[in-house]
């Protein structure tokens, strides 16, 4: 008996770190087998709690194990959730549950814990499981699909219920972590963040944020807002994606609404203008860096045209210096700023 009860000490404490690890960036390297005899180690502790439930000598002893492991888990683990006894009954809860929520959960892994769901009887734990995840607006990985494509048919991405939701967690989130961290580690803390959640859902997220920031003045959100811009605008790979993923409908939104992005996104136009030759074939301006169109390439500035009066004396100055630097030619397709500054005084 005393064998049998060390057995289920030891197995019980690898059980607490498998819960604790479900948390985790380790579960990246979770494959499906690991994740099914997890749920299987689940499932044993739940009868392990039915059985000794009132049984106080060897509960006594199991509680005291979770003490110590609780303890020697939260000195290296922050903000560990201590498992009680109680909480064996629902151990293939917890473990689900957190699994479902963790961003660095492989793929694989995720869509296995999925369509477990879906080929599970309505009443089972499962179903019971997900409905409290979505509850609380927790299992953004399950809407993810859906808010992909609602985005991409909406003009203004405010309107999209699903990716607001998600966006509001993060933000949350954010402000969680922000408060209890020294100002010179909030940058490096955001890039850590930002860093765990995949492309292009970071770029949608961090525009809706900022674009609902925008119209708020309070510290918070002037706070979150100052350090997602700088997240965006301190790499020049974030930046050239984000400004790929998102409209430039948008991006001209947030040219307007903040002055330090306006810089970096003009600079960034004149890039693109750069890298424009003449297509040979067919005598058009195209940009096979970028694979970028001379009408896409209008569009942006036509947006930003639509702004403040500063803002298009701006960029209109900006338009004609680069058109002197290139040779000051009126005559159209010689210079790619003399065929965009001609198009934008049609309109």
């Amino acid at each position: 008996m005393a064998e049998k009860t060390k057995t289920l000490l030891q197995n019980l404490n690898l059980f607490i770190e498998v819960l604790a690890l479900s948390q985790s960036v380790h579960t990246k390297d979770w494959d499906i087998l690991h994740v099914q005899r997890a749920l299987e180690w689940g499932t044993y502790f739940k009868h392990v709690h039915n059985q000794f439930e009132a049984n106080s000598p060897l509960r006594n002893l199991i509680e005291a194990q979770l003490a110590a492991k609780n303890q020697e888990l939260s000195n290296y683990m922050k903000n560990y959730h201590y498992i009680t006894f109680d909480d064996l009954s629902k151990g293939w809860d917890i473990l689900f549950t957190s699994l479902l929520q963790n961003k660095a959960l492989p793929d694989p892994v995720f869509k296995y814990l999925t369509e477990l769901v879906q080929n599970s009887d309505p009443k089972c734990t499962a179903y019971t499981c997900v409905s409290h995840i979505l509850s609380q607006k927790v299992a953004s990985e399950l809407l993810l699909p859906l808010a992909l494509l609602s985005s991409k048919g909406l003009h203004d991405p405010l309107d999209d219920p699903v990716l607001m939701t998600e966006a509001e967690l993060l933000k949350s989130r954010l402000e969680r972590r922000l408060k209890v961290s020294e100002d010179d580690q909030k940058l490096g803390l955001v890039s850590d963040f930002l860093g765990r959640i995949s492309k292009p859902r970071i770029y949608h997220l961090v525009e809706v944020i900022l674009l609902s920031n925008g119209n708020m003045d309070s510290e918070p959100q002037n706070l979150i807002s100052n350090l997602l811009l700088d997240w965006v605008l301190s790499d020049n790979g974030h930046f050239v994606d984000f400004s790929i993923n998102v409209t430039c409908q948008v991006l001209a939104r947030f040219s307007f609404m903040y002055p330090k992005f306006r810089d970096v996104y003009m600079d960034h136009l004149v890039q693109l203008g750069i890298s424009m030759e003449q297509e040979v074939t067919c005598g058009k301006w195209v940009s096979n860096k970028f694979n970028l169109s001379f009408d896409e390439l209008l569009d942006y500035y036509r947006h930003l045209m639509k702004g403040p009066e500063d803002v298009k004396y701006s960029i209109v100055t900006r338009l004609q210096t680069l058109k002197s630097q290139d040779g000051n030619y009126d005559v159209s397709g010689i210079s790619i700023w003399t065929d965009i500054l001609a198009e934008l005084q049609k309109t």
